[in-house]
């Protein structure tokens, strides 16, 4: 067994008779090194993508969201209002309005949806993680938070009094009259700069509960939806949905859905993309110990001559194929986690228009994958090429 291995790594090393079957070796530990790289390298992308819109989902999306079963708004009964006051699972909750405003600074004019948010509204989410730029606004300030869109698109300068833009109701009946405001204004200042998760392209603004219901004419007693966080969020949820049949009650899990749906289903199409990739490449390690075992002919005779039987001569090119892939999956694997691990504390690659790193993760999963594949795809191809012998 231990001759085996020894004569594999020496036809490995060894120069042969001919250069060519040097060459597609060392191509072949190239190719695969390549292909075992991209492998791990496009699931750590995909890992990261993952990670990011968890990130980002959490910022704006909350645990829990409450949210009416018919119209825009909801109003709290006292049902509802004793389950968030007194429900051990519920850690915190905001009380959100949303709705639609016309946004103008110096001659530019806008479109945005405007959240009101009460005090615990970062306390529920993670809205300071999406801050790009700037900080949150002060409460009870003319303070805003503006997306990045719309930031961009008006050109807006922060903190500054020749930053000060206006807010207005669009009138639901005669839009285009919005454009002309009579009453509901509000001047305002942006204090900062976020990015949402998946609106990128999307005009925004958070501004305080009681600033949102001025421009919005909305009644004191009325909220859009109401966010809780709470660290079992399944069993809670389960509880809400149970005891407020007057109210749509749903997870996170469940507000993004289709968003994970989407990534798993690109996920799960690349990874058999590029598992047929590193199929395709053994292609050239099958190549490379069939010209080997061709150069070899006179070896192979002599060892027959010696008493070594022909299972063990097959076996012999059989590691010699499988020592090529584990060399060419060793190097891949070996040099993605080494970019990986530099796009995570250097950020060489930048999202464009963001100035904010690619994201990636290093998952133990994705690794053994990457492993497993090396392993099969070794064996296969080693079978394969061994089966040349058969006919000597």
């Amino acid at each position: 067994m231990k001759a085996d291995y020894f004569i594999s790594l020496k036809y490995l090393f060894s120069k042969t008779k001919y250069n060519l079957v040097s060459f597609i070796s060392g191509f072949s530990i190239l190719v695969l090194s390549i292909a075992y790289f991209s492998f791990l390298t496009i699931l750590s992308v995909f890992s990261g993508l993952e990670n990011y819109s968890l990130q980002f989902s959490k910022s704006f999306d909350p645990d829990i969201k409450i949210e009416p079963i018919s119209g825009s708004y909801l109003s709290i009964d006292n049902k509802l209002d004793s389950i968030l006051d007194n429900y051990d699972n519920i850690e915190e909750y905001s009380k959100v309005v949303k709705g639609n405003v016309v946004v103008r600074y110096d001659e530019n004019t806008e479109y945005a949806e405007i959240y009101g948010v009460d005090n615990l509204f970062r306390s529920v989410v993670n809205i300071d993680s999406i801050i790009s730029i700037g900080r949150y606004p002060i409460s009870n300030t003319n303070e805003v938070l503006s997306s990045y869109n719309l930031a961009s698109n008006l050109n807006l300068i922060l903190y500054n009094s020749a930053g000060i833009f206006e807010l207005f109701s669009i009138n639901s009946k005669y839009p285009e009259s919005s454009l002309n405001p009579i009453g509901n204004t509000k001047r305002v200042v942006s204090s900062g700069v976020f990015t949402p998760r998946n609106d990128l392209n999307k005009n925004l603004i958070i501004t305080d509960l009681m600033t949102a219901k001025k421009i919005l004419t909305i009644d004191e007693s009325l909220y859009s939806e109401i966010l809780i966080k709470s660290h079992k969020s399944h069993s809670a949820s389960l509880f809400l949905k149970d005891n407020l049949s007057n109210y749509t009650v749903k997870t996170h899990k469940e507000l993004n859905e289709s968003l994970y749906k989407i990534m798993n289903s690109e996920k799960l199409i690349v990874s058999l993309i590029m598992i047929l990739i590193v199929f395709i490449s053994a292609f050239n390690v099958i190549a490379s110990t069939v010209m080997l075992i061709v150069e070899k002919e006179n070896d192979i005779k002599t060892m027959k001559a010696m008493g070594m039987s022909k299972k063990n001569i097959k076996s012999l090119f059989f590691k010699h194929n499988f020592l090529l892939n584990v060399i060419g999956g060793i190097i891949g694997i070996a040099l993605s986690i080494i970019i990986i691990y530099a796009q995570l504390n250097f950020s060489f690659f930048k999202i464009p228009g963001l100035e904010i790193g690619y994201p990636v993760a290093i998952k133990f999963i994705n690794i053994v994958f990457v492993i497993i594949t090396v392993i099969i795809t070794g064996f296969c191809s080693a079978y394969i090429s061994s089966l040349v012998l058969k006919k000597n």
